[in-house]
């Protein structure tokens, strides 16, 4: 073969290359989001499951609170995976008059009410575990949108902190009768512990105000029994927990919230304990002195 019809050679093969890499490279074309809402216009929500109590958020200022069934504050992060909806990829749309029933869509499975806008999620095709949802006449199928802050649980949604934000305790009652308390100076004390100092005692209100759960579930329909811990607010609110096991993570329960908070099992000791006193400091270490030289004479 000659250099010529060689070179040309390569050039075609060279060239159906890169055709193919672009081709191959190339996007499919992104879909209508679900709604035309924009995420942080958004001011109430609704997910409604069947025979379930409905569970409502409302936003006030820039944090959304639940209302429905019980009143708190919410997890951020959570209320972020009920608002993706708004502008959910519509990955392909199907007929009007598709049999809404075999997609689940009659009745839905769980419908969810952004503002005054209205989405029904059904069923998942075999495939791609796309969901089918209907909203605005538009029938289509979405990723699947994330479980957890979805489903009739509300207890994903209640914030992870045990006091909410802002708010400052002032007093602390703790299993064993141990109990702190804020005088009118702002400083805590302990009457079961006298002679601990208010650094310290602080330490363990702080421990209590800063406390979070790694994660929340339902409290069991049999309730939680256990040791009491109340928290008082400055502004005389209550939160009434119960201790409900140490090991191997600390759970407590909340009955007005329904929820119980699994936090980690190093809090242990930083929630029921008052810390000891600093070790107190080691005295500096003199630098050794050179000896000094002996007298010319």
């Amino acid at each position: 073969m000659k250099r010529s019809h060689l070179n040309l050679a390569l050039l075609v093969v060279a060239g159906g290359l890169g055709a193919a890499l672009w081709f191959g490279q190339k996007k499919e074309v992104k879909g209508p989001p679900l709604t035309p809402l924009q995420q942080d216009a958004i001011t109430r929500i609704a997910v409604e499951h069947p025979g379930k109590p409905a569970i409502k958020l409302e936003k006030k200022g820039q944090a959304w609170f639940l209302t429905e069934p019980v009143q708190s504050a919410t997890d951020k992060y959570e209320i972020g995976g009920i608002l993706s909806l708004a502008d959910l990829e519509v990955k392909s749309r199907l007929d009007a008059d598709v049999d809404r029933k075999a997609l689940e869509l009659d009745p839905p499975r769980y419908s969810v009410t952004l503002d005054d806008t209205r989405i029904d999620l059904g069923g998942a095709e075999p495939i791609k575990y796309r969901r089918y949802v209907s909203s605005g006449g538009v029938i289509g199928l979405v990723d699947d949108p994330p479980s957890a802050a979805l489903d009739p649980d509300y207890s994903d949604l209640v914030s992870k902190a045990l006091v909410p934000e802002g708010a400052n305790l002032k007093r602390i009652e703790l299993p064993g009768g141990l109990t702190l308390e804020k005088d009118k100076d702002g400083a805590w004390t302990s009457a079961q512990q006298g002679d601990a100092a208010p650094a310290q005692v602080a330490q363990l209100a702080e421990s209590w105000r800063n406390a979070n759960a790694m994660w929340n579930a339902a409290e069991p329909a049999e309730g939680s029994k256990g040791d009491a811990v109340k928290l008082t607010l400055d502004d005389d609110r209550t939160i009434d927990l119960v201790v409900v096991a140490r090991d191997p993570q600390l759970v407590l329960s909340s009955k007005a919230l329904g929820v119980r908070y699994t936090l980690s099992k190093a809090l242990v000791d930083e929630l029921f304990h008052i810390p000891p006193p600093p070790a107190p400091e080691a005295p500096a270490a003199t630098p050794p002195q050179e000896p000094k030289a002996a007298p010319q004479r």
